[in-house]
């Protein structure tokens, strides 16, 4: 099992809206021991293809390599399935720029008007997802949805689906014959399962996952912390992986952390070296 590291959250600077370069990331990342990114572009942007081209070969001249890319989500913006369906397509030609061999996908755009109804959930997400999916085994990167949790976004209730281990399950086995996996966020996991269901959900989605979002946390808020900074159990989660045939990357993704530039490199060897022991010791 090999370490990857989320590009993006690399740029995010503390205290300021101007963002490191990608070539400043990639250093930070290379300086760390970070080989293996995950990684996609403004995709909005109308030359999203050319810009991809030059990230590629600054990637590949430091011999890094994109394992994986997250397709774009706007739930959270008005006509967000509109938007997704306008840029997810653009996602996946980016991410085969790139090289990427796994595009993460939230499967949650769709949101009806009433009571949440995870079968009319599934129909919409098939159909919305489908010329996506189709596009990644055209460029020959396989499609991983995401397990997520229960915002409570619209009001109480169930709103967002694939909160639930069965409903990623169902999507999977909605797109036979694609390549299409799981990408576990631990941290989500966390905030839908809790310590009575962690391990239960873990069995059950383990042996579909090809790719992952590694980050602790506590109290039921996505943090995306380090490990060991949370309640998780990473000795016991590694063993789970390891026994379902898991050989992928233990990729982190860190959104909140917001570290003085005197100590990112120093911060970021640290998470290399906890990533190193788990990826040893029990991957």
């Amino acid at each position: 099992m090999e370490q990857a590291i989320n590009l993006s959250f690399v740029q995010i600077c503390r205290g300021t809206d101007v963002r490191r370069s990608v070539t400043e990331a990639l250093d930070l990342c290379r300086d760390a021991g970070f080989m293996r990114l995950d990684y996609l572009g403004d995709v909005t942007a109308p030359d999203y293809l050319e810009r991809a081209k030059r990230d590629r070969e600054a990637m590949d001249a430091r011999g890094m390599k994109v394992v994986q890319s997250h397709c774009p989500f706007f739930r959270y913006k008005e006509n967000g399935l509109e938007k997704f369906r306008e840029f997810a397509p653009r996602a996946v030609d980016a991410a085969a720029v790139l090289g990427a061999d796994f595009l993460v996908i939230h499967a949650d755009e769709y949101r009806s008007g009433g009571a949440f109804d995870a079968e009319e959930s599934l129909r919409q997400t098939r159909e919305y997802l489908k010329p996506v999916v189709e596009r990644c085994v055209q460029k020959g990167i396989r499609p991983a949805i995401e397990n997520l949790f229960e915002d409570r976004y619209g009001g109480p209730g169930r709103s967002r689906y694939t909160s639930e281990a069965e409903e990623v399950l169902a999507v999977l086995e909605s797109f036979p014959g694609s390549g299409i996996g799981c990408c576990w966020d631990s941290g989500h996991h966390n905030v839908a399962f809790g310590e009575q269901r962690f391990f239960e959900k873990l069995e059950m989605l383990a042996p579909y996952i090809i790719c992952t979002h590694m980050h602790d946390n506590q109290y039921g808020s996505d943090l995306h912390k380090p490990a060991f900074f949370g309640t998780l159990n990473w000795e016991r989660i590694m063993v789970i992986l390891k026994n379902a045939g898991y050989r992928g990357d233990f990729s982190w993704e860190f959104v909140y952390e917001r570290i003085p530039d005197e100590l990112y490199p120093e911060y970021l060897h640290f998470m290399h070296r906890i990533g190193e022991y788990l990826c040893r010791e029990f991957g």
